[in-house]
């Protein structure tokens, strides 16, 4: 796993002709993420965590983008357990991944984009001063719209059988 990830951040970095290099942007950026974890047969549950950007225009259209994010407040969720009441706090340990965005050129600084790559994440879960943390990876997308600095964003960065994480975000970017 850990090797699709580095062949994949290697070709999205730097797989380009001189030529391209020489002609691309970097940016970086910073969102609030409010995260939803998702299970069925319980409510959801909403941490939030602040992720970094880091990516390059490849082209006008197209940009291989790095993340990593760590949790900022867990949530809690009251469940039933043998009879009795249990809280249960969730909170992101981190997230990191690496992905291809697909973006609309820019018109009076608005643009459009999508988000297509590969997160591995680790939440903690806590209740009664016991903590079982699960790391999971799998296949993102996303959708978002930035205007000059400011981008709103939703991510699904991990859809599995049994559970979902996504994320509503509101940050910034800037180029250099």
């Amino acid at each position: 796993m850990k090797t699709r990830f580095l062949l994949i951040a290697t070709v999205l970095c730097y797989g380009l002709p001189a030529e391209a290099a020489q002609q691309m942007k970097n940016y970086a950026g910073l969102q609030y993420a409010l995260v939803t974890y998702a299970e069925e047969g319980f409510d959801d549950v909403e941490p939030t965590a602040l992720v970094g950007r880091i990516g390059t225009h490849i082209n006008e259209y197209f940009s291989g983008e790095a993340r990593l994010g760590f949790g900022l407040q867990d949530d809690s969720l009251d469940i039933r357990v043998f009879g009795g009441d249990a809280k249960v706090d969730l909170e992101v340990e981190y997230l990191v991944g690496v992905y291809g965005v697909l973006q609309s050129r820019p018109q009076n600084g608005f643009s459009v984009y999508g988000v297509l790559g590969f997160s591995q994440a680790e939440l903690k879960a806590s209740a009664q001063g016991i903590s079982v943390s699960d790391e999971e990876s799998g296949l993102s997308y996303g959708i978002g719209a930035n205007y000059k600095w400011f981008n709103l964003e939703y991510m699904s960065y991990l859809d599995e059988a049994s559970f979902e994480v996504t994320a509503l975000s509101l940050g910034f970017l800037v180029e250099f």
